[in-house]
């Protein structure tokens, strides 16, 4: 756990950050930058989503690459501020390019090429992951949306999905939502990103599964499943 100063904020701010075992500073890592929902702080991915515990298990079993996992504070706008959509990816873009990644590349044998961080966030993280993300190819070309998405991709996403370099600049990209999540109004959002990648022919992965809703029995299943798992295995 650190917490450090931030500019951004004019406040202090904490991050959680895993290693895996046998982690070795003589070696490179890739780094995955994981965010939680709107209200989550940095501990819920920890004590509600067992990040820590299954990145362990996959390792142990042999069914994941190891990694760094960073887990930000990504309120830093409350909710109820007139302005908080329209502020809040400016403010956490900030963030994470003046603050969380040069603490973490500082800090921690990660590597610092696109290929080599990942961006992935549930809910209101996952639309950080997708409206900063995909704004920010110069810092990552992996990323995870989780229970995430937009309803209007085809105007507020315009510049990525019109990118005729996007599939060289993307390595991974994964979307995924809970089975009842997935049947109501809010799987739409889900839905309609991935039929907007689909349109412009935006390689990505599609998955729904878990057999829950928006929770953390979702967040858990796509993150241990799917997300992980496929994460690195082809950069």
């Amino acid at each position: 756990r650190h917490v450090y100063h931030s500019d951004v904020t004019k406040g202090e701010r904490e991050l959680y950050v895993y290693t895996p075992p046998g982690y070795d500073r003589r070696k490179t890592y890739p780094v995955l930058y994981l965010v939680g929902g709107s209200g989550d702080l940095p501990h819920n991915w920890v004590y509600d989503g067992r990040a820590d515990l299954m990145m362990d298990n996959l390792l142990a079993e042999g069914k994941a690459a190891p990694m760094v996992i960073a887990i930000p504070n990504n309120q830093v706008i409350h909710r109820n501020h007139p302005k908080h959509a329209e502020l809040t990816f400016d403010l956490f873009e900030a963030e994470l390019r003046k603050h969380v990644i040069p603490l973490v590349e500082s800090a921690y044998s990660v590597r610092k090429d696109p290929r080599g961080r990942a961006l992935s966030g549930l809910s209101m993280g996952g639309r950080y992951a997708m409206f900063i993300g995909f704004r920010s190819l110069d810092l990552f070309a992996n990323f995870g949306i989780l229970s995430a998405g937009d309803v209007n991709a085809e105007k507020s996403l315009a510049a990525f999905l019109n990118d005729p370099e996007v599939n060289k600049k993307v390595a991974y990209l994964f979307i995924g939502q809970g089975t009842e999540e997935a049947k109501g109004q809010m799987g739409a959002r889900c839905v309609a990103l991935h039929e907007a990648l689909a349109g412009h022919n935006i390689k990505h992965e599609y998955y729904v599964g878990g057999y829950a809703g928006h929770d953390w029995a979702t967040w858990r299943h796509l993150l241990y499943y799917r997300f992980l798992p496929n994460l690195w295995r082809t950069n």
